[in-house]
């Protein structure tokens, strides 16, 4: 009889083992879930902070009128994820992890270096110049600066 009671108490131990585990296993999942919720929302307020103080460069450029210019620096990565800035008419546009967002800007044309209108990609870890000319459009010139 003695041998039996022994029996019951190690299931039961095991049984209460294995909801313990169970228990702690979901709530480290959940832990883990919420912490890598957190750097993503890190990492998009970072970008919404770099796509913020780009546009207000530009339309700081806009303001100036012929002549002004600005020197904008892209860090390299944003918390070791890469990102993407776009430059059009519009606004700035930004991309990290999938996921987008948008600054706008004081509507004008945005040109290359060579005079052409078009969507500017500012790359990661590059300095760029911000030139406004030609007061009566509204048009600016983003440029690698060297």
């Amino acid at each position: 009889m003695i041998g039996c009671e022994r029996g019951v108490f190690t299931a039961d131990f095991l049984i209460s083992f294995l909801c313990l585990f169970s228990i702690i296993s979901y709530s480290m999942a959940i832990a883990s879930y919420r912490i890598d919720y957190a750097n993503d929302d890190r990492i998009l307020t970072d970008l919404r902070v770099l796509m913020d103080e780009l546009a207000g460069k530009i339309n700081l450029v806009l303001a100036g009128g012929p002549g002004h210019e600005v020197i904008f620096t892209a860090p390299p990565n944003l918390h070791g994820s890469g990102y993407q800035l776009r430059v059009n008419s519009s606004g700035v546009y930004g991309m990290v992890n999938g996921r987008y967002g948008k600054s706008p800007i004081y509507p004008c044309m945005v040109v290359d270096s060579n005079g052409n209108p078009r969507t500017i990609i500012l790359r990661p870890g590059f300095t760029y110049k911000i030139r406004s000319f030609r007061g009566d459009h509204g048009s600016i010139m983003i440029e690698e600066a060297r």
